[in-house]
């Protein structure tokens, strides 16, 4: 869920087990994405869009997806993820 600074609630995902949240800036989300491709064991990709926030989780225990918020659509938009 994301909380927004109006109360707004937003569910991006329902989850197998206990969530686990990681942030990113758009930069951190492009190194993530370098060290994604270069594995030979993590398979995915991270896309980022605009200049917002990434929100990625682990939605069970080998596949996490990424959203980032779109500032003109005023939704979460998923932007990839990647799978162990």
């Amino acid at each position: 869920m994301v909380l927004e600074s109006d109360a707004t609630v937003t569910e991006l995902a329902s989850f197998a087990r206990s969530p686990d949240l990681s942030c990113y800036t758009r930069a951190g989300a492009l190194k993530l994405n370098a060290t994604i491709g270069r594995s030979e064991t993590i398979h995915g990709q991270i896309t980022p869009r605009w200049s917002t926030a990434i929100i990625c989780t682990f939605v069970d225990d080998t596949t996490s997806v990424c959203w980032q918020y779109s500032p003109a659509d005023k939704v979460f938009v998923k932007v990839g993820g990647w799978v162990t």
